[in-house]
């Protein structure tokens, strides 16, 4: 998950008893991908989000159902669900490194760090 979204959606991810979801980078991706059986090749490549029935949610739709739990992001995540918006979003997913940059290790949030167990994931 980029960097910057996680930081950006962080401070609003607390709760009374925890968090709200669990932001899991890549690298520690491992159990979900084997109990989801998700196919890393597509983890690296776009925005997944797991939520509390097990439903795997990508790229645009991922965007969406993030803004369920983040009404912010529901100013324009409409427009992600789209055609239009999903094109942008692998755009941008493609060229994030050349776009954002990289940094030499892998920012954990403190949902992650937490290892908490919550209703919801993104990877």
């Amino acid at each position: 998950m980029c960097i910057r979204l996680v930081k950006f959606l962080e401070p609003m991810n607390r709760e009374q008893n925890g968090y709200r979801m669990t932001f899991v980078p890549f690298q520690q991706a491992g159990e979900l991908i084997t109990a989801y059986k998700l196919n890393p090749d597509k983890l690296r490549q776009a925005l997944h989000v797991i939520d509390a029935s097990g439903s795997v949610f990508v790229a645009g739709a991922a965007v969406e159902k993030l803004s369920d739990v983040f009404p912010l992001l529901k100013l324009g995540a409409g427009f992600f669900a789209t055609s239009l918006g999903e094109s942008l979003y692998k755009t941008i997913a493609e060229n994030r490194y050349r776009v954002f940059g990289c940094s030499d290790e892998c920012y954990v949030s403190e949902s992650g760090k937490q290892a908490q167990s919550t209703s919801e994931k993104t990877i």
